[in-house]
């Protein structure tokens, strides 16, 4: 058919639900023109102002985490959807995302990847040491303690030694600290009931309450005036259920903070992308059983095997030392794009870039953009 200038189908028929034709413009021209119609003539290019026409009439509560000493932490507070820092735009959200460096009770006994062993050294035994080395060399604004070895099948210590280390932690450094917990019920809640005291004077995290703990956690924040994360699994309407409940129970609406569980890239992040942006979408649209801000444990990224994997097993995957943090950089950012407020990561280099990032995302765009009609990130980022 390569010479056929005409082709004519004959008792043909067609069975379709939806069927589309391409005309190439050569084609539609030469059609125009044995048909005696005029032919378009140059193209030309309309000059044309971007305009942004928003109308969000929701707010997300505003949650404070403040130490003692005056240093805090604000998330939340948004009235546009992430990063529409528009040139000319009347509302902007008034806090960035985020970021808070994860420390475990049993650094030196986990089975960590090598790239954050490496990164950490020797401050792995020593949750106040790992805390600080954090503030210190990372920068990091928020540190969240997780006691994991309290879990009887992880060692079953006493909580006393979890009392122990956040006490230090809290000496150790300014920063808010998230109290983590291990996953036994029944260790959790013991937990939280010896940790949730220490911290009185403070304005802090309980992490989590689910719906086998919530109506034991959501007093405890309610009683010492702490912040509580309220963990679901993927589904809209647990959440808002969660939230309505800590309501009646007392727990201030600045108190709230939702995590509808981060799934990892490639092992069903996409589900959590669309769990994130309903919510944040839900809020910004008036639902105010939704209008909270919203945590991650982007630190899940670890658990793929494209993070953690040898270079010797997979050498076609690239190396390991770059692969990680890229896998836990991708997971975070992704979702911040659509409503992430409280990223917690592992790997501190992969964090300081996540902060770094999403800061400039968060910054008003330049105002070359007048003059332009573009912005050139990539020649702002060379001379940087």
């Amino acid at each position: 058919m390569k010479d056929t200038k005409e082709l004519e189908l004959v008792d043909v028929e067609l069975f379709a639900e939806y069927l589309e034709f391409q005309a190439l413009p050569g084609m539609i021209a030469s059609a125009a023109q044995a048909a005696g119609i005029p032919t378009l003539g140059k193209a030309e290019w309309t000059p044309a102002k971007f305009q942004v026409d928003i109308d969000f009439p929701g707010k997300i509560e505003t949650i404070e985490f403040v130490r003692a000493n005056g240093k805090r932490a604000v998330i939340g507070g948004e009235v546009v959807p992430p990063f529409y820092n528009f040139l000319g735009l009347d509302k902007r959200n008034p806090n960035p995302p985020l970021v808070t460096y994860d420390v475990f009770d049993m650094g030196s006994k986990m089975m960590l990847p090598k790239p954050i062993k490496q990164e950490y050294g020797d401050v792995l035994a020593h949750p106040a040491d790992w805390a600080k080395f954090a503030v210190d060399k990372f920068g990091a604004d928020c540190i969240t303690f997780h006691s994991l070895e309290i879990d009887p099948a992880m060692g079953d210590a006493p909580v006393s030694q979890s009392v122990k280390y956040l006490e230090d932690i809290l000496q150790a450094v300014d920063v808010p600290v998230i109290i983590g917990c291990s996953g036994n019920k029944k260790k959790d809640m013991e937990l939280f009931e010896a940790t949730a005291p220490v911290a009185e004077s403070d304005v802090l995290m309980l992490s989590a309450a689910d719906k086998a703990t919530w109506e034991e956690v959501i007093p405890l924040a309610v009683k010492y005036d702490h912040n509580c994360l309220l963990w679901t699994s993927l589904d809209l309407n647990n959440q808002i259920k969660m939230n309505k409940d800590a309501l009646e129970l007392g727990l201030p609406r600045n108190r709230i903070v939702m995590d509808p569980t981060c799934a990892t890239l490639g092992y069903g992040m996409e589900y959590s992308f669309s769990i994130y942006q309903r919510m944040r979408i839900a809020g910004l649209l008036g639902e105010e059983d939704l209008a909270y801000p919203i945590s991650g444990g982007t630190t899940n990224a670890w658990g793929a095997r494209e993070a953690w994997m040898s270079e010797k097993q997979v050498p076609e995957w690239g190396l390991r030392q770059y692969r990680g943090p890229i896998w836990e950089v991708l997971n975070a950012l992704s979702l911040t794009l659509v409503g992430l407020d409280l990223a917690m990561m592992f790997h501190p280099v992969a964090a300081k870039h996540v902060k770094d990032i999403t800061s400039q995302f968060f910054a008003e765009i330049p105002k070359v953009m007048e003059e332009k009609g573009y912005y050139d990130w990539a020649s702002a980022n060379l001379k940087r």
